[in-house]
């Protein structure tokens, strides 16, 4: 099922039929990094208990609308506190694409739909979004949508930078 539709994408439920494109993305080292690639048998396993089954709020398959093929994943996903409590009424934003589809504006496009769609439709009172610090492509994508930077944590061996985007239906000042 189609939820979301920008120009160039579809977001929608994951299907089987994704499982080969999703196991070659996840195999390719660069995307990966930092994080180290996994066996195939881990990837067919998080495909079928993380991905496949639909959920009221979570990372959508990404397909290219020009030639129908599965390309990552985008979506929105409940905002946890460090200490793993649910906070009601937040989100984090996430967007993996293949490495072919890089520096094409996907991300921003989608990112973009994404945004409208938690505001809007959702109703969502902020966003989160987590950035290896080193992902210079992905932190211009958060800006240029508006997200501000946070802080700066490290943890298994990364350093990421936290942003967040306020609904300004929700709050005044940020």
């Amino acid at each position: 099922m189609v939820r979301i539709q920008t120009k160039r994408l579809l977001l929608r439920d994951h299907e089987p039929s994704d499982l080969e494109p999703y196991c070659k993305i996840e195999s390719d080292p660069a995307y990966r990094w930092p994080e180290k690639v996994h066996p195939r048998a881990e990837l067919e396993r998080s495909f079928r208990e993380a991905w496949l089954p639909p959920k009221v709020m979570g990372l959508l398959a990404a397909v290219f609308k020009p030639s129908g093929l599965y390309i990552g994943r985008c979506g929105l996903y409940p905002y946890r506190t460090d200490g793993g409590a649910l906070v009601p009424n937040e989100a984090s934003i996430a967007f993996y694409l293949s490495r072919r589809y890089w520096g094409r504006g996907l991300a921003t496009e989608a990112g973009s739909a994404l945004v409208a769609h938690a505001f809007g439709e959702l109703g969502l009172s902020r966003i989160h979004a987590g950035v290896n610090a080193d992902n210079m492509a992905s932190i211009r994508v958060v800006e240029k949508l508006g997200f501000r930077y946070v802080r700066t944590g490290e943890g298994s061996g990364n350093r990421w930078h936290d942003f967040e985007l306020v609904n300004p239906r929700w709050h005044t000042a940020a």
